[in-house]
C-alpha cells in the first residue's frame, strides 16, 4: 500500500508538503496540499499534523493560516508556526522535501467568525495571529466585512511580527479593516488598549496569560468573547495545595504507583511506558484510552468522572483513585 500511496494510514487524510520557508528567525511558513477526500476547513479552525520521525508517528495540533476560499483555488493550505527548539515535532520542519508526504487530520475546532451584527476586535498574540489571517482572508474575498468594523491588536516581540504584508494589503482591499502592531514593551499591556471596544464581539488567540487579561476585561464591561490557544493549561491539583497522594494504576496487566499532581500520560512517560499520543493537550485523541475503573480529573476543567468505564484521555486526566486503563 506505501508503494502506491506513500503515507496512506487508516483514519488519516494525506498531504504533500509543496514548500517550507521562514518567516523570521523562528517562524516558519508551511505549504501543504492535501488529497482530494479532505473536507474544506472553515476559517479559523485548526488540523493536527502528523509527520514520522526517527519511526515514530509524532503529531501536533496548527491551524490554517489561509482562508478556504484559497483553499478551493489553489488545492493547497498554509500553516504559520513557532519553531520550539526543544519542540518533539516543529525543529524537524526544516528538513522536510517538497513533494514529502505527511499526513492531516480532518478540520477542528469553532473558533470562527461569529455571526453578529456589531464591531469584531481580534486580539493575536505571537503565532496566534494565524487564524485571523485565514478569517480576514475569506471575509475580505467575499466583501463580508462592508458593514463590519474589524480592528486587530497584534501582539509580539520586537521584530518578532510576522504576515505584516498581508495586514496592509488586506487593509488597502477593506476600508472597514485596521490593525495595530504592538509590543508589550513599547505598547504597555493588553488591557490599556481593550476600553476602546466595549460594544465589540471580541476573538483571542494567544498566549493563556494573555487570554486571562482579555477574558477578565471582558468580564467587566460584559463583551462577549471567543478564543482558541494551543497550549496545555495548568494542571489543578485534586487535593489541597501541596498535598500529594499516591494510587495505583492498572494496565495490560502491569501496576504503576502514580500521583495525583501530573497527568497520567506523563508519569506513563516517565516509567518508559509504551503509550501513543500526539499534542498533549487534549486536542488530537491519540492518547484515548479506556477507563476500566476508578475517576480521574480533567486537568482543563476540574470536572471529576464517573467511576464506571469510559473514554479518557490521558494527557488531561489526574488520578483521584486507583485506576484500571486498557492501552
Amino acid at each position: 500500500m506505501q508503494q502506491f500511496k506513500p503515507a496512506w494510514r487508516d483514519g488519516y487524510f494525506r498531504a504533500r508538503i509543496m514548500a517550507v520557508k521562514n518567516l523570521s528567525t523562528d517562524m516558519l511558513e508551511v505549504v501543504l496540499k492535501p488529497e482530494r477526500a479532505w473536507p474544506t476547513h472553515t476559517a479559523g479552525q485548526h488540523i493536527a499534523l502528523t509527520i514520522e520521525i526517527n519511526g515514530r508517528l509524532t503529531t501536533r495540533v496548527f491551524t490554517v493560516a489561509s482562508g478556504a476560499d484559497t483553499h478551493r483555488r489553489t488545492k493547497c493550505i498554509r500553516l504559520v508556526t513557532k519553531v520550539k527548539a526543544q519542540g518533539a515535532l516543529t525543529p524537524h520542519l526544516h528538513s522536510c522535501l517538497p513533494n514529502q508526504w505527511v499526513n492531516i487530520s480532518a478540520p477542528m475546532g469553532e473558533f470562527i467568525v461569529p455571526k453578529v451584527e456589531k464591531p469584531l476586535l481580534m486580539i493575536a498574540g505571537g503565532s496566534g495571529i494565524t487564524p485571523f489571517i485565514a478569517m480576514l482572508d475569506d471575509a475580505i474575498e467575499k466583501a463580508q466585512l462592508n458593514n463590519t468594523p474589524v480592528h486587530l491588536l497584534y501582539f509580539a516581540k520586537p521584530n518578532e511580527h510576522v504576515l505584516i504584508d498581508e495586514l496592509s494589503a488586506f487593509q488597502k482591499r477593506c476600508e472597514n479593516f485596521s490593525y495595530s502592531i504592538l509590543t508589550k514593551q513599547k505598547d504597555g499591556d493588553l488591557e490599556a488598549h481593550l476600553s476602546y471596544f466595549a460594544d465589540a464581539h471580541w476573538l483571542v488567540c494567544g498566549p493563556n496569560a494573555m487570554y486571562e487579561q482579555a477574558r477578565h476585561c471582558a468580564e467587566l464591561i460584559s463583551a462577549p468573547l471567543s478564543s482558541e490557544h494551543f497550549a496545555a493549561l495548568p494542571a489543578i491539583n485534586s487535593s489541597s495545595p501541596g498535598q500529594s497522594e499516591t494510587f495505583s494504576l492498572l494496565h495490560n496487566g502491569e501496576t504503576l504507583t502514580i500521583d495525583n499532581q501530573q497527568s497520567l500520560l506523563s508519569q506513563l512517560q516517565q516509567a518508559e511506558q509504551p503509550v501513543t499520543y500526539g499534542c498533549g493537550m487534549g486536542i488530537c485523541h491519540q492518547c484515548q484510552c479506556v477507563k476500566k475503573r476508578g475517576v480521574v480529573r480533567d486537568t482543563r476543567t476540574g470536572e471529576l468522572s464517573d467511576s464506571a468505564e469510559q473514554l479518557i484521555q490521558l494527557c488531561v486526566s489526574q488520578a483521584v483513585t486507583d485506576l484500571e486503563i486498557q492501552l
